[in-house]
């Protein structure tokens, strides 16, 4: 029974992470509030302006990025100092205080 609950523990952790080397540098994150959204166009609280492209995944899947979202951007610096996204994961808020 502790083997079966060991495995089903360790298949729920989340895999880690690799940085994914680019022609412009390694992978980066960046974490913040979403201030703008446009189709292809994504600015952050905080941060350089992060671009869009046709395969950048967001998730959950079929979401429509709103202002106040805090969410992880996943991807790497163009070579104008922009930031091109890879993927973006939406921060769910954290649970309401237990009263």
């Amino acid at each position: 029974m502790k083997r079966i609950l060991l495995a089903a523990i360790v298949a729920a952790l989340p895999i880690a992470a690799s940085a994914q080397p680019y022609e412009g540098g390694d992978e980066h994150r960046l974490v913040g509030r979403v201030i703008a959204f446009e189709p292809y166009n994504l600015q952050l609280d905080r941060g350089p302006h992060i671009l869009l492209h046709r395969g950048t995944v967001i998730h959950p899947t079929g979401i429509t990025l709103r202002n106040g979202m805090v969410v992880r951007v996943l991807g790497h610096r163009t070579a104008d100092d922009n930031f091109s996204a890879d993927e973006i994961d939406l921060i769910p808020p954290p649970p309401p205080p237990f009263r």
